[in-house]
């Protein structure tokens, strides 16, 4: 029994004749004949007898009826789902990202993705590189978010991400009120009480260390932990700043600018063990959306 049986069926009932069902699907009316017979095999039986110019239901086809317009429903939401699913419209992205990273860019990416396509379905998973890169090989998650570089060479990197590092207090920390004359790095640590030491990359970490001295006060805390000790008003850290941007617009916390302050930032890849065109549709619908506001931010 095929899709096309069922649909020459149910014109020739809505229609009352075989020609006028050959019309309606532009074909021919042997071609709509050679499917009802077909689908009468199946059935065990006539489906139609004729009356004068009309074509009229058997028994055999009443009592089929209302089974075949069920069965043809279903089979073209099937269709339609397909499409949508084909056309990157409907589906399920499993995605692992770190703790670090579910703000700023991430965010606007999933709200967007949300208003267009609300039938994608996002599954998001955070973790740290490891765990992610676990997730992945387990077949958890489809694409993961994790810190670069890294030395996996099965590991296929669809985006390439920079985020800048910027020093930040809370608009009531003494270095706070520094922001009316010019002050130096060493300032800077040696007020913080305490310096909270971040490890965002081995470049960052390195670059605390040369300033860090023996018996001075200093944390070494995870990022999202830190940010929770400068928010309640104590000290000084290294943070993203996508992790602060909110803060920073309500005036919560304050950036410091010290005047030999290098560029420092951290490099987060989307990766998966399949490149993108093997990806799914939906998956793939992500992934753009994501090089886009990547893009976006990049040119601001």
């Amino acid at each position: 029994m095929e899709i096309n049986q069922l649909k020459a069926f149910e014109l020739v009932v809505r229609l009352g004749s075989f020609s006028k069902a050959s019309r309606y699907l532009n074909v021919s009316q042997p071609t709509i004949s050679l499917r009802i017979k077909e689908l009468e095999k199946s059935v065990g039986g006539s489906l139609f007898h004729r009356v004068g110019k009309n074509m009229e239901l058997t028994d055999l086809g009443q009592g089929f009826l209302p089974y075949a317009s069920q069965a043809l429903e279903v089979l073209l939401k099937g269709l339609e789902r397909a499409q949508s699913i084909k056309e990157g419209k409907r589906g399920e992205v499993k995605i692992g990202t770190l703790p670090t990273f579910t703000t700023g860019l991430f965010t606007s990416t999933l709200i967007e993705m949300h208003e267009n396509y609300p039938e994608i379905d996002l599954v998001i998973h955070t973790g740290h590189n490891q765990q992610i890169l676990e997730m992945l090989y387990d077949g958890f998650i489809k694409m993961g978010l994790i810190t670069h570089p890294f030395f996996n060479s099965d590991l296929k990197t669809l985006l390439l991400m920079k985020e800048p590092l910027i020093l930040v207090a809370h608009k009531h920390h003494k270095l706070s009120e520094l922001k009316s004359r010019t002050y130096t790095i060493e300032e800077v640590f040696a007020k913080s009480d305490p310096y909270i030491l971040t490890d965002w990359s081995d470049e960052s970490k390195h670059w605390q260390k040369t300033y860090m001295t023996f018996g001075m006060d200093s944390l070494e805390l995870p990022p999202t932990t830190a940010l929770d000790f400068v928010r309640s008003g104590k000290g000084v850290a290294p943070l993203t700043k996508s992790l602060v941007q909110d803060l920073l617009t309500r005036g919560t916390l304050t950036r410091l600018l010290p005047v030999d302050m290098p560029e420092l930032s951290r490099w987060v890849a989307l990766v998966s063990l399949e490149n993108e065109s093997s990806l799914t549709p939906a998956a793939q619908r992500f992934v753009k959306t994501l090089k886009n506001h990547a893009a976006t931010l990049r040119s601001l």
